[in-house]
């Protein structure tokens, strides 16, 4: 389970670790005993169906020191029974009144002659695959639709009426002014503001799942992770044969293997709904601004299609207030919450002992750091899934020592932090686990979903990461908006999965990547064995966008992957980059693998500038849109990249912070980009919403 730490001054207040989290479970697992918490237990028979109905609902209460929770159970109709043939249905048992829709067949109820029971009970268990003990999430099942109204319509069919009847539901809506009060639903209270995380079994992905504010009656905006039913990988077992005793093969010939569910992040979950329930708009500077198909309902599909979802969803409560959660036509299991109240959290300032208090293996973890604070990492911080940022526009610093570093098990996400790594020497930021660490498996790599260096400086760091000899799959690589300089005291490689590993997907955008001290080996270096379909995966890439490269590899290379060149698998995108004495002068040939003329690698507008001339690209950048002048970066040995060579002005190439003001004042410049991003003066990428000095589109103004 996810844990939240919000950290604030130990001048405030000290606290153990057992404070910071309230967790509250329906369901009781004891060895292989599986039994209800005492609050529902108290409530149902030894058949689960729940002996304290009243006005046709069942309510559980559960008080915890933070929260209030009702949870509350109706009932659906019973189905009438022939007589003399109990196994056919002659509909449900109710009775219709006044005509209201012809047309629909749909009737006013008169009375309804018997209800099904209520109950309460344990069902619809996962595994939780992210979990490296390998936890099951437990869930308890209700009944009940939360309707706002029903009404009564007769079953047709090959439009002959039957004369039978079964119940239709008005359904509620967001903005609405009933509340669903019978049904299944969730009401959470809480006494004091935080972060309520819910377990939730989603049984319909494509319904809606509300998380409605009572007093609005407006839609609460949530993020989810976990599972989506049918989203499946190999794993390294393989499926044996019972009769061969052999490695069983599919229809192709292929080799079977055991598969294991897909764990998704946030990001990932949102990337799966854009794509289904979104309409993509790619805008003039290439971003892709997402429009819901749906603008009222679609939000709260949590993926798309009409698979099973379980996992967690996360939303900022305020004390005292009452948040709603249920589907609006079906039940939604329910595994308990973590609740974090952001007053009493872990105090101190070194993050690796901050971090040891995690419970190991727990799942998906985030700690927030305080604004402006300067933390320590006395030694290393190894957890499954772990997302540690600082504040958006004021970073939060880090010093490590010399013993420190991050280790990705599951995903690693960095956000938002000043990270000064001069005490590492030789060895890098982030180290993968010799021994998998509890990974996932894709065919025979461990697997890494994702790793994320965002909105972050990162000050004499010699590499960014190492596979430590092991065979790893990091399936997506992402730095955005950062600034990184290298030192090291010995010949590196920034990426270095060369021993057994790679990164299916790495993209680089909006960054700076300097070299202060001794030259780079490679920049990104994989195993040559290392491609997409070796890990499961359709399609590998390598993206460069909008960054600026200075001294990086100037003697030595850019890449080296031969397990991707040439390959119709592989695509490469590199648009508007900057890259001053890298790469040997020879950074397309070696971005490209020494392919040539690569039909699914994309150019745009680069600079490629080397010992002051620049660098021939061959056949390698065939686009012909290659900026072949000096891009004039300002002040390079005091970091300061502004460009002011016209060609690079005029089309906003590079790292988007180093575009020179003056320069743009004095030249003609197309239509500005309304969505462009945002930087303070310190260069750092921050909210339109930031009061102070902006920069953007080069130029600077005042936010008041």
């Amino acid at each position: 389970m996810k844990k939240i730490f919000t950290l604030i001054s130990t001048a405030l207040i000290a606290v153990s670790v057992s404070a910071q989290t309230e967790s509250y479970k329906p369901i009781v697992v004891e060895g292989d005993v599986i039994s209800l918490a005492p609050e529902f237990a108290a409530v149902v028979d030894a058949d689960n169906n729940a002996t304290n109905v009243a006005d046709g609902k069942s309510v559980v209460l559960i008080n915890t020191a933070n929260m209030t929770l009702e949870a509350v159970g109706g009932a659906t109709i019973a189905d009438k029974k022939d007589p003399d043939d109990p196994t056919v249905n002659l509909g449900q048992d109710l009775t219709p009144g006044a005509v209201i829709s012809e047309e629909n067949h749909t009737y006013e109820i008169a009375s309804v002659g018997s209800w099904n029971p209520i109950q309460w009970k344990n069902g619809n268990n996962k595994l939780d695959i992210n979990d490296a003990a390998g936890t099951k999430l437990y869930f308890v099942m209700g009944t009940g639709n939360p309707y706002v109204k029903m009404f009564c319509e007769e079953v047709y069919t090959d439009g002959e009426p039957t004369g039978k009847y079964r119940a239709q539901y008005e359904y509620y809506v967001p903005g609405g002014q009933t509340m669903p009060l019978v049904g299944l639903y969730y009401k959470f209270t809480p006494k004091v503001s935080g972060k309520l995380k819910v377990q939730i079994w989603a049984n319909k992905g494509n319904r809606h799942t509300y998380v409605i504010d009572g007093t609005t009656k407006e839609a609460v905006k949530y993020s989810a992770e976990g599972y989506i039913n049918g989203q499946r990988a190999n794993s390294t077992n393989p499926v044996i044969d019972p009769e061969t005793g052999e490695q069983k093969l599919d229809n192709q010939g292929n080799p079977v293997w055991e598969q294991y569910q897909i764990y998704f992040t946030p990001e990932q979950i949102d990337s799966i709904h854009q794509s289904v329930q979104c309409v993509a708009e790619e805008q003039a500077d290439g971003t892709i601004i997402y429009t819901e198909k749906d603008p009222l309902y679609g939000p709260y599909i949590i993926a798309g299609g009409n698979q099973a979802f379980w996992g967690w969803i996360t939303f900022d409560v305020e004390a005292g207030k009452e948040y709603w959660l249920f589907q609006d036509s079906s039940q939604v299991g329910f595994g308990g919450f973590d609740f974090s109240t952001g007053e009493e959290q872990p105090a101190g300032d070194d993050l690796t002992l901050i971090a040891e208090q995690l419970t190991p293996g727990s799942g998906p973890a985030t700690i927030t750091l305080e604004a402006g604070k300067e933390y320590t990492m006395s030694g290393p911080i190894k957890q499954h899934s772990l997302t540690i940022e600082g504040a958006e526009g004021n970073n939060t610093k880090i010093k490590m020592s010399g013993e420190a570093n991050f280790t990705a098990l599951g995903s690693l996400i960095l956000k938002n932090l000043d990270i000064d790594a001069s005490a590492l020497g030789s060895k890098p930021l982030i180290v993968l686990d010799e021994n998998g660490g509890g990974a996932t498996m894709a065919k025979d790599y461990y697997l890494i979903n994702d790793v994320q260096i965002v909105n972050c400086n990162i000050s004499d760091v010699p590499q960014i990461i190492k596979d430590n000899d092991t065979k790893y799959c990091i399936a997506n690589f992402l730095v955005d908006n950062c600034v990184v300089s290298l030192n090291s005291s010995a010949t590196k490689t920034v990426f270095d999965m060369s021993k057994n590993g790679f990164i299916n997907d790495l993209t680089i955008k909006n960054s700076t990547f300097y070299s202060k001290g001794i030259d780079q080996d490679y920049f990104v270096r994989y195993n040559n064995s290392g491609r997409c379909d070796r890990a499961d995966f359709a399609s590998n890439s390598i993206n460069y966008e909008n960054n600026t490269f200075y001294n990086v590899a100037k003697s030595g290379q850019w890449g080296n992957y031969s397990g991707f060149a040439g390959r119709n698998t592989s695509y490469w995108r590199m648009i508007k980059n900057i890259f001053v004495d890298c790469g040997n002068g020879q950074v397309t040939r070696r971005y490209l693998g020494n392919r040539d003329n690569q039909a699914t690698a994309t150019f745009e507008l680069n600079t490629y500038w080397f010992n002051g001339a620049p660098e021939d690209t061959g056949n390698y950048d065939n686009s012909g849109t290659a900026l072949t002048s000096d891009p004039q970066l300002k002040d390079v040995d005091n970091a300061d990249f502004t460009v002011q060579g016209a060609e690079q002005i005029a089309n906003k190439t590079g790292d988007p912070r180093w575009l020179d003001t003056e320069g743009i004042s004095t030249m003609v410049m197309s239509e500005e980009d309304v969505n462009a991003p945002v930087y303070n003066l310190a260069g750092q990428r921050v909210s339109p919403a930031t009061k102070g000095i902006l920069i953007k589109n080069g130029k600077k103004y005042i936010n008041r």
